[in-house]
């Protein structure tokens, strides 16, 4: 008889939630998203860019200049990138991380005269850098400066 009320006693403390103790191990960079709210496909795409960068290169009156536009693609969470220095053009793409909310993307000014940093706002609204854009003399240099990535995990049941 002794020995049940342990064995219920056990029973009972193993069933309690632990919840409170896991959240504490949990980094603050980390975020669970439960369920997915924004669409995978986009439907409807903007023409207009949603993030443009733009300064004059050298002599304004040449009219030259160094920029990159960001563009909706039908994939929500994909974008185009157009980049352009003097009368060199290039395109590539920024994949933003699903974070279960609207992506929204910006363009600031970079470290050097002629670069910029395309990034994008996470859910506390921080600023998140991913690519950085430069030009120099005949050339442009695309560098990615950080990767993100989000995990899709199921719960068995």
């Amino acid at each position: 008889m002794k020995y049940s009320y342990l064995l219920i006693l056990l029973w009972i403390a193993s069933c309690t939630n632990n919840t409170a103790l896991e959240s504490k191990n949990v980094a603050d960079t980390t975020s669970f998203i439960t369920t997915d709210t924004v669409p995978e496909i986009r439907k409807i795409v903007s023409k207009k860019p949603v993030a443009t960068y733009l300064v004059a290169v050298n002599d304004p009156k040449l009219g030259r200049t160094f920029g990159v536009d960001i563009f909706e693609t039908g994939s929500t969470f994909e974008y185009l990138m157009r980049m352009h220095y003097e009368a060199i053009e290039e395109t590539d793409t920024v994949k933003i991380p699903n974070f279960g909310i609207w992506p929204e993307i910006k363009v600031v000014k970079g470290p050097e005269k002629i670069s910029c940093i395309v990034g994008f706002l996470d859910k506390k609204k921080v600023f998140k850098p991913y690519k950085m854009v430069t030009a120099k003399g005949n050339n442009m240099k695309l560098i990615v400066l950080k990767k993100y990535f989000t995990g899709h995990y199921r719960t068995p049941g």
